[in-house]
């Protein structure tokens, strides 16, 4: 019943916004179709209410979707314009974009390899909140070398630091793990981990969180078509190991 008040609120405050934009028309550049298979795998939030349905996903997206900054299709910008909705979910079982664990590239967010350690004690709508600002960092990634996307995602997280968006914490809630990075905006070294390994884990990448739990300096030992790298944020570190568990800066014993 709350699933059926839900849905009908939602096509109704589709209709009011798309009324107000109809009458208020502005000239923006042409707009590619929402991609509901994408937004459904994407966001399991949503797709938790709405399973499937194109339509309704089309109305989430419209009424709320779009100020909150989702992405309509895979490679948009957060909150994008769309221009009616396109058909993927008939052709998603004949294209490699989608598969069980994946799409457009990205492992949805029951199929990451580390999930257990990425969650730490986050809920889920916290998990959740952590992975949808992740995939602005790691779709535009999608299709580069490994090495490429490990570098991409250590610069961008760096950046955050030298910005000043990112504090340094070892006591703020969420300090160790990626919604206190991405979210909160604080982090320890073990946040930085978690950060840095929900995006390779979203990319496919498999990596080791070396010192885990452990009150000493933690990093990210990724295996990028099977050479070890350490990858490292807080560091501004991405480089192949010299030796097994070597770090440039850090040297705990291991």
């Amino acid at each position: 019943m709350k699933k059926q008040i839900l849905r009908r609120f939602m096509g109704i405050a589709a209709a009011a916004i798309i009324t107000v934009t109809m009458q208020n028309p502005v000239q923006v550049r042409a707009a590619e179709k929402f991609d509901p298979v994408f937004y459904a795998a994407v966001y399991a939030d949503v797709a938790a209410v709405f399973g499937t349905d194109a339509e309704a996903l089309y109305n989430h997206y419209i009424a709320f979707g779009q100020k909150e900054g989702r992405m309509p299709y895979a490679g948009a910008a957060g909150g994008e314009a769309v221009d009616g909705i396109a058909d993927t979910a008939a052709v998603a079982a004949e294209t490699s974009a989608v598969t069980d664990d994946t799409v457009n590239g990205i492992v949805t967010i029951d199929k990451l390899q580390n999930d257990t350690s990425l969650k730490k004690k986050m809920t889920d709508a916290e998990f959740q909140t952590a992975y949808n600002e992740a995939l602005k960092i790691v779709q535009p990634l999608v299709g580069l070398s490994r090495e490429e996307q490990a570098m991409g995602i250590m610069t961008a997280l760096r950046n955050m630091v030298d910005s000043g968006q990112v504090a340094y914490s070892t006591s703020y809630p969420h300090y160790n793990d990626a919604y206190g990075y991405l979210v909160n905006h604080v982090a320890s070294c073990a946040g930085s981990t978690r950060t840095t390994g929900l995006c390779l884990n979203m990319l496919g990448i498999n990596y080791e969180h070396v010192h885990e739990n452990q009150w000493c300096h933690q990093w990210c030992r990724a295996d990028l078509d099977g050479t070890t790298w350490v990858v490292d944020p807080y560091a501004y570190t991405c480089t192949p190991e010299a030796y097994a568990y070597w770090h440039p800066l850090a040297d705990c014993g291991q």
